[in-house]
Protein backbone atom coordinates (compact mmCIF):
# COMPACT_ATOMS: atom_id res chain seq x y z
CA UNK A 1 0.00 0.00 0.00
CA UNK A 2 1.38 3.25 -1.34
CA UNK A 3 0.81 6.62 0.84
CA UNK A 4 2.18 10.04 -0.12
CA UNK A 5 4.23 11.87 1.81
CA UNK A 6 2.97 15.26 1.54
CA UNK A 7 0.05 14.44 3.64
CA UNK A 8 0.87 15.88 7.34
CA UNK A 9 -1.84 13.30 8.96
CA UNK A 10 0.24 10.46 7.65
CA UNK A 11 3.74 11.44 9.19
CA UNK A 12 1.91 10.75 12.74
CA UNK A 13 -0.83 8.27 14.21
CA UNK A 14 -4.01 9.75 14.73
CA UNK A 15 -6.52 8.99 18.17
CA UNK A 16 -8.76 6.86 15.58
CA UNK A 17 -5.42 4.41 14.66
CA UNK A 18 -4.00 4.69 18.27
CA UNK A 19 -7.85 3.49 18.64
CA UNK A 20 -8.47 0.81 16.18
CA UNK A 21 -4.97 -0.60 17.60
CA UNK A 22 -6.51 -0.86 21.22
CA UNK A 23 -9.88 -2.40 19.61
CA UNK A 24 -7.90 -4.62 17.08
CA UNK A 25 -5.87 -5.93 19.97
CA UNK A 26 -8.54 -6.44 22.45
CA UNK A 27 -10.32 -8.44 19.99
CA UNK A 28 -7.38 -10.48 19.57
CA UNK A 29 -7.01 -11.15 23.45
CA UNK A 30 -10.67 -11.88 23.90
CA UNK A 31 -10.73 -14.63 21.09
CA UNK A 32 -7.65 -16.11 22.81
CA UNK A 33 -9.53 -16.27 25.82
CA UNK A 34 -12.68 -17.34 24.22
CA UNK A 35 -10.45 -20.38 22.35
CA UNK A 36 -8.82 -21.21 25.30
CA UNK A 37 -12.43 -21.43 27.82
CA UNK A 38 -13.42 -23.62 24.36
CA UNK A 39 -11.00 -25.98 24.87
CA UNK A 40 -11.57 -26.25 28.30
CA UNK A 41 -15.36 -26.77 28.34
CA UNK A 42 -14.33 -29.51 25.44
CA UNK A 43 -11.91 -30.94 27.94
CA UNK A 44 -13.76 -30.75 30.53
CA UNK A 45 -16.86 -32.32 29.12
CA UNK A 46 -14.82 -35.16 27.48
CA UNK A 47 -14.21 -36.09 31.79
CA UNK A 48 -17.80 -37.60 31.98
CA UNK A 49 -20.74 -36.09 33.93
CA UNK A 50 -18.51 -35.49 37.31
CA UNK A 51 -19.18 -32.09 36.65
CA UNK A 52 -22.86 -31.64 35.64
CA UNK A 53 -23.47 -30.16 39.24
CA UNK A 54 -21.17 -27.27 38.18
CA UNK A 55 -23.62 -23.67 37.23
CA UNK A 56 -23.00 -22.52 33.74
CA UNK A 57 -22.63 -19.65 32.71
CA UNK A 58 -25.38 -17.49 31.25
CA UNK A 59 -26.17 -18.05 27.32
CA UNK A 60 -26.61 -15.04 24.64
CA UNK A 61 -29.93 -15.71 23.20
CA UNK A 62 -29.05 -16.64 19.49
CA UNK A 63 -30.20 -18.32 16.18
CA UNK A 64 -29.96 -21.63 15.74
CA UNK A 65 -26.62 -22.88 13.62
CA UNK A 66 -25.02 -19.44 12.89
CA UNK A 67 -25.51 -18.09 16.53
CA UNK A 68 -23.72 -15.19 17.28
CA UNK A 69 -21.94 -15.03 14.26
CA UNK A 70 -23.39 -12.06 13.11
CA UNK A 71 -23.96 -10.31 15.86
CA UNK A 72 -20.07 -10.89 16.50
CA UNK A 73 -18.90 -10.21 13.01
CA UNK A 74 -20.94 -6.72 13.18
CA UNK A 75 -19.09 -5.76 16.43
CA UNK A 76 -17.37 -7.65 18.55
CA UNK A 77 -15.98 -5.25 21.21
CA UNK A 78 -20.10 -3.66 21.37
CA UNK A 79 -21.31 -7.10 21.74
CA UNK A 80 -19.04 -7.75 24.37
CA UNK A 81 -19.86 -4.36 26.24
CA UNK A 82 -23.50 -5.03 26.16
CA UNK A 83 -23.63 -8.50 27.25
CA UNK A 84 -21.13 -7.53 30.15
CA UNK A 85 -23.75 -5.05 31.14
CA UNK A 86 -26.47 -7.68 30.63
CA UNK A 87 -25.09 -10.92 31.57
CA UNK A 88 -22.00 -10.03 33.78
CA UNK A 89 -18.70 -10.83 33.43
CA UNK A 90 -18.71 -14.55 32.96
CA UNK A 91 -20.86 -15.13 29.45
CA UNK A 92 -21.66 -17.93 26.56
CA UNK A 93 -21.93 -17.38 22.77
CA UNK A 94 -22.95 -20.38 20.60
CA UNK A 95 -21.33 -19.91 17.45
CA UNK A 96 -21.76 -22.25 14.47
CA UNK A 97 -22.61 -25.16 17.19
CA UNK A 98 -19.60 -24.31 19.50
CA UNK A 99 -19.65 -22.36 22.85
CA UNK A 100 -17.54 -19.60 23.13
CA UNK A 101 -17.66 -18.45 26.70
CA UNK A 102 -15.77 -14.80 27.58
CA UNK A 103 -14.52 -14.29 30.83
CA UNK A 104 -13.98 -10.74 31.65
CA UNK A 105 -11.72 -9.23 33.87
CA UNK A 106 -8.66 -10.16 35.88
CA UNK A 107 -11.34 -11.32 38.57
CA UNK A 108 -12.98 -14.24 36.46
CA UNK A 109 -9.95 -14.91 34.06
CA UNK A 110 -7.35 -15.35 36.66
CA UNK A 111 -7.41 -19.41 37.27
CA UNK A 112 -7.17 -19.58 32.98
CA UNK A 113 -3.17 -17.66 33.35
CA UNK A 114 -2.68 -19.58 36.82
CA UNK A 115 -4.09 -23.08 36.39
CA UNK A 116 -2.38 -26.12 36.61
CA UNK A 117 -1.05 -27.59 33.71
CA UNK A 118 -2.71 -31.01 34.38
CA UNK A 119 -6.01 -28.74 33.56
CA UNK A 120 -4.99 -26.62 31.05
CA UNK A 121 -1.97 -26.87 28.46
CA UNK A 122 -1.11 -23.32 27.39
CA UNK A 123 1.39 -24.33 25.39
CA UNK A 124 -1.14 -26.49 22.92
CA UNK A 125 -2.79 -23.04 23.05
CA UNK A 126 -0.41 -20.48 22.33
CA UNK A 127 2.56 -22.50 20.55
CA UNK A 128 2.09 -20.34 17.71
CA UNK A 129 3.32 -17.63 19.83
CA UNK A 130 6.42 -19.30 19.28
CA UNK A 131 7.79 -17.87 16.43
CA UNK A 132 6.86 -13.85 17.31
CA UNK A 133 8.60 -14.24 20.43
CA UNK A 134 11.47 -16.12 19.67
CA UNK A 135 12.46 -20.32 20.86
CA UNK A 136 12.84 -21.24 24.15
CA UNK A 137 10.88 -18.39 25.39
CA UNK A 138 7.15 -18.60 27.55
CA UNK A 139 5.01 -21.07 25.90
CA UNK A 140 7.82 -22.66 24.09
CA UNK A 141 9.41 -24.33 27.24
CA UNK A 142 8.33 -26.60 29.83
CA UNK A 143 6.22 -25.99 32.44
CA UNK A 144 8.13 -24.65 35.44
CA UNK A 145 10.20 -22.91 33.03
CA UNK A 146 7.04 -21.26 31.76
CA UNK A 147 5.46 -20.15 35.01
CA UNK A 148 9.11 -18.55 36.01
CA UNK A 149 9.23 -16.10 32.55
CA UNK A 150 5.78 -15.31 33.72
CA UNK A 151 6.74 -14.42 36.60
CA UNK A 152 9.37 -11.58 35.19
CA UNK A 153 7.26 -10.36 32.78
CA UNK A 154 4.61 -9.93 35.29
CA UNK A 155 6.49 -7.84 37.39
CA UNK A 156 7.57 -5.67 33.80
CA UNK A 157 3.70 -5.40 33.28
CA UNK A 158 2.57 -3.66 36.07
CA UNK A 159 0.58 -0.87 35.33
CA UNK A 160 3.33 1.68 36.60
CA UNK A 161 6.04 0.09 34.90
CA UNK A 162 3.84 -0.08 31.66
CA UNK A 163 3.02 4.02 32.01
CA UNK A 164 6.91 4.55 32.26
CA UNK A 165 7.54 2.74 28.86
CA UNK A 166 5.26 4.99 27.05
CA UNK A 167 8.31 7.73 26.54
CA UNK A 168 10.69 5.21 25.68
CA UNK A 169 8.44 4.45 22.99
CA UNK A 170 7.22 7.54 21.32
CA UNK A 171 10.83 8.74 21.03
CA UNK A 172 11.93 5.42 19.27
CA UNK A 173 8.86 6.16 17.35
CA UNK A 174 9.42 9.35 16.57
CA UNK A 175 13.48 8.63 16.09
CA UNK A 176 12.36 5.70 13.63
CA UNK A 177 9.46 8.36 11.51
CA UNK A 178 12.13 10.78 11.29
CA UNK A 179 13.98 8.84 8.73
CA UNK A 180 11.26 9.17 6.20
CA UNK A 181 11.60 12.91 4.96
CA UNK A 182 9.55 15.25 3.87
CA UNK A 183 7.77 13.32 0.90
CA UNK A 184 7.91 10.37 -0.75
CA UNK A 185 5.83 7.27 -0.79
CA UNK A 186 6.20 4.26 1.35
CA UNK A 187 4.32 0.90 2.60
CA UNK A 188 2.35 2.08 5.38
CA UNK A 189 2.04 -1.62 6.64
CA UNK A 190 5.35 -2.66 6.13
CA UNK A 191 6.55 0.76 7.95
CA UNK A 192 3.99 0.41 10.96
CA UNK A 193 5.17 -3.07 11.29
CA UNK A 194 8.64 -1.63 11.78
CA UNK A 195 7.50 0.72 14.57
CA UNK A 196 5.96 -1.47 16.29
CA UNK A 197 9.26 -3.88 16.31
CA UNK A 198 11.58 -1.04 17.45
CA UNK A 199 9.20 0.61 20.13
CA UNK A 200 8.11 -3.20 21.18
Amino acid sequence: MAIDMNLKETMHPTADNHQQRLIAGATLLVTTIAVIIKLLLLWSGSRGRSHSHRRLPPTIPAMPVIGGLVRFMRGPISMIREEYMRLGSVFTLGVLGHKITFLIGPEVSEHLFNGPESEMSQQEVYGFTAAALGRGVVFDVPYSVRQEQIRIFAEGLRRNKLRSYVGLMVCEAEEYLSKWGESGTVDLKHELEQVILVSY
